[in-house]
């Protein structure tokens, strides 16, 4: 008669193995042995959750955590961010005042391809003491990921055009470790008004900024 599940007793400290801390991914034996000397073994994989992500929303501190499906919703619902569908995308970000960058608004756009989902940045800052403008985008997932994927930027108008091609970042950094890093499209306020669509009086800058996402390698299992 084969013996039932609670007749088995464990030999092997399989509970201190699941708590340990270097046992992530890994693949354990644990031997089992029932009262009639029967022995099992059985393989144990430890799925450990993945760390959860921080809320990639720019300007004052969020503290919500979670996976991606939890933060799409959360920007969409409590942060008010706009989700666009396509690998391709054109935006126009307009500054009333660009003589006061203190004055400009910073925006966060989500993107929605190839069943992943992107972050679309856009902000005025100082360079040291240059006003600056930067486009950058993130990846909604973990860096080796996001290196399956490259991007361009490109800003134009008024008979010019300034083209930028990178790797998203994970959101594991946050988005200002990538401004400050430089990591995307820069552009200085004195050039931007050369691009600007109307730049009458230097009163109103209108950036149009088009882009792609495609894809570099598969994805591995």
């Amino acid at each position: 008669m084969e013996p039932r599940i609670h007749d088995l007793q464990i030999e092997s400290p399989v509970p201190e193995l699941l708590d340990s801390s270097v046992c992530t991914n890994q693949v354990f034996s644990a031997t089992y042995q029932c009262s009639n000397d029967h022995i099992e073994e059985l393989n144990i994989e430890n799925n450990l959750a993945k760390k959860p992500y921080n809320c990639p929303y720019y300007g004052s501190k969020c503290n919500v955590t979670g996976d991606v499906h939890w933060l799409l919703l959360h920007l969409r619902n409590d942060h008010s961010v706009e989700m666009h569908d396509g690998r391709c995308f054109s935006h126009r970000y307009v500054h009333h005042n660009p003589k006061h960058l203190h004055h400009a608004t910073k925006m966060l756009t989500l993107l929605d391809c190839f069943g992943r989902q992107f972050c679309l940045y856009f902000e005025a800052f100082h360079l040291r003491k240059t006003p600056m403008y930067i486009a950058f985008m993130q990846f909604m997932g973990d860096e080796e990921e996001a290196m399956s994927f490259s991007y361009t930027l490109e800003v134009s108008g008024n008979g010019r055009k300034l083209t930028w091609q990178g790797v998203p970042r994970s959101i594991r950094d946050s988005h200002k470790m990538v401004r400050d890093s430089q990591d995307g499209l820069l552009i200085t306020r004195k050039l931007a008004l050369f691009f600007s669509t109307d730049n009458t009086a230097n009163n109103e800058l209108k950036l149009k900024i088009s882009g792609r996402v495609w894809r570099e390698q598969p994805i591995s299992n």
